[in-house]
């Protein structure tokens, strides 16, 4: 009968410390830091196919799942920051782009070439084997690398209040989706509400698979690098 007892209490406890673990992590998860795996070269040379990120969630508000409106105030994205949206066309897909232009932001691209209020974004004399540096007008500075067919042309024109205009690091054109017609843009107008999360760094990055490799490449040299 004390042994019954004993094992009760234990699973008890067990399972009460089991559940407990589940509820924090479903927590930590839906509100605080997610992780995502970087599928495309899109965002290439910040981050590359293979990366798995960790993205703060508080920045542009926290939701309730399955719902939009967020129940806290949520900040301004700043020029220059990686950021995950969910796509507002009914697919709800998550996308990872940088905030190049902000409300009342002039934008062009052209040839690849981001110009913003009228100023071209990169560094003079920083292009090197078909990558460059770009810079914000508040300073800060981040790589970029081009490929033909270069990214579509846009604008010149302003940036709509309550939205952002993000791009890919990678300033190529982006291949048709499996079963679409239409191609995916490598740029886009997204509106505030549509922002999910603010990206921190990469906590594993691995080599694409190769059908020949027997044990996953980790690419240490990437892993726990902040993402800027």
């Amino acid at each position: 009968m004390a042994d019954q007892e004993s094992s009760a209490s234990l699973i008890r406890d067990y399972g009460g410390t089991i559940l407990l673990a589940v509820v924090l992590a479903l927590l930590i998860r839906f509100f605080l830091v997610e992780a995502y795996r970087i599928p495309s070269a899109a965002m290439h040379p910040s981050l590359e196919p293979g990366d798995t990120i960790f993205v703060s969630k508080w920045p542009f508000g926290l939701r309730i799942p399955g719902f939009e409106r967020a129940f806290t105030s949520p900040r301004e994205p700043r020029r220059g920051e990686v950021v995950v949206f969910s796509m507002q066309d009914g697919s709800h897909r998550d996308y990872i782009k940088r905030v190049v232009g902000l409300d009342g932001d002039k934008i062009q691209m052209k040839d690849g070439h981001l110009i913003v209020n009228d100023i071209p974004a990169e560094i003079p004399g920083s292009a090197k084997s078909n990558c460059a540096k770009e810079k914000t007008s508040d300073g800060y500075s981040y790589g970029v690398c081009y490929e033909s067919p270069t990214v579509e042309d846009f604008g010149p024109a302003k940036v709509p209040p309550g939205s952002v205009f993000v791009l890919g690091d990678l300033r190529a054109r982006t291949p048709r989706e499996r079963g679409s017609d239409l191609p995916v843009r490598s740029w886009g107008v997204e509106p505030l509400q549509a922002l999910r999360g603010s990206a921190l760094w990469i906590w594993l990055s691995v080599e694409p698979s190769n059908s020949s490799a027997v044990f996953p490449n980790f690419r240490l040299n990437r892993m726990f690098r902040r993402v800027r």
